[in-house]
């Protein structure tokens, strides 16, 4: 059961204190060239769909291992497994040459015209975090509300072939499934969204770097800057040993990382020092102060550059919140919602 919701700990951010700083001899990354149309990004056969399987969550609430028993409230998850029967897949599609799963919601009401999708970025490394229960639960709240809901497993675990880069190249498993998504009967393909949690929320800026033609998008607990924290950790150049036993960026580059790769790469996954330039769209950013994992200043860093832009942009810290933000979930999750659908009924009028 969570625990009651501090209203006291409910921090909205209008004025921050500058948390960014550019890093000593300029940039080494040159962001791409965004007047490069999205299509003309993608190969022919990125997004191409190669199978799809029906799948539904098995689980029962009593059934969860302690920890997700916890994290999700039983009416809630029942509510959700009975809604997603029958309409979810196991979607597996080609970006890059590699055979990609993700996870597809339908809404059970369809309307005659194009609907809404919503591009959701998930959490976790390699297999860390791929509960495709879970996920399924965490996208059904979408779905519910009228939207076709995909998640991209990303390269590199056991639904996908590749290698889990953590915002490099595996940036083009989102804008392949951005691109799968808009050819799907029933969606608009003006009227897609993204959220991104946790990694995610890295997905999530760099799908926008590269050009993602969203609507306006929504990050809850986002890695906005690797470089910073694998300047603190090293665990993020050797390897995880667990959750899912990720490599770590040395393996992944081999040889090359120590001779100059290592400051691009890592520039590579800094979208924050960028982000003034290349966030275009309307944004929610949702982050906890206690959030041990990101640090809230990479939060507070890309408010205040995008704010600054003069892009539509609202940040909301919950102050006892870390980087679960599990406690503050029947608070943040339906400002997520409500987000998309402002900015949805807005593209239905323009």
């Amino acid at each position: 059961m969570q625990r009651p919701l501090r209203r006291l700990g409910l921090v909205a951010v209008a004025t921050l204190l500058s948390a960014c700083t550019t890093p000593e001899g300029g940039s080494t990354y040159t962001a791409p060239d965004r007047g490069i149309a999205f299509q003309e990004r993608l190969a022919p056969e990125d997004g191409a769909i190669l199978s799809v399987v029906a799948v539904r969550v098995d689980k029962a609430h009593e059934d969860l291992e302690p920890d997700a028993r916890r994290r999700w409230d039983p009416e809630r998850w029942e509510e959700a497994r009975a809604s997603l029967e029958g309409h979810a897949d196991l979607v597996s599609y080609s970006s890059d040459g590699l055979r990609i799963g993700s996870l597809l919601v339908r809404p059970r009401t369809r309307t005659t015209r194009g609907g809404g999708a919503v591009i959701y970025n998930r959490d976790g490394i390699a297999d860390a975090g791929l509960d495709e229960d879970e996920l399924l639960v965490e996208m059904e709240s979408f779905a519910r509300a009228g939207y076709v809901v995909a998640a991209s497993a990303y390269r590199g675990n056991r639904l996908s072939q590749g290698v889990d880069e953590v915002g490099g190249d595996d940036v083009d498993d989102v804008l392949a499934l951005v691109s799968l998504v808009q050819g799907l009967d029933g969606v608009d393909p003006n009227r897609v969204f993204m959220v991104g949690r946790g990694r995610g929320g890295l997905m999530t800026y760099r799908a926008l770097e590269m050009g993602a033609p969203i609507r306006a998008a929504a990050v809850v607990a986002g890695l906005a800057d690797v470089e910073a924290l694998a300047d603190e950790d090293p665990a993020w150049e050797n390897g995880f040993g667990e959750g899912g036993g990720w490599p770590g960026f040395r393996e992944i580059y081999g040889r090359d990382w120590d001779y100059g790769v290592r400051d691009r790469e890592l520039e590579r996954r800094n979208p924050r020092e960028r982000s003034q330039d290349t966030i275009d769209v309307p944004i929610l950013i949702v982050h906890g102060r206690l959030d041990e994992v990101v640090p809230v200043s990479q939060a507070q860093c890309v408010t205040t550059r995008v704010r600054g832009a003069g892009v539509p942009i609202e940040n909301v810290v919950y102050g006892y919140g870390d980087h679960s933000l599990e406690a503050e979930r029947a608070d943040w999750e339906p400002r997520v919602l409500s987000w998309i659908e402002r900015h949805d009924a807005r593209s239905l009028l323009n």
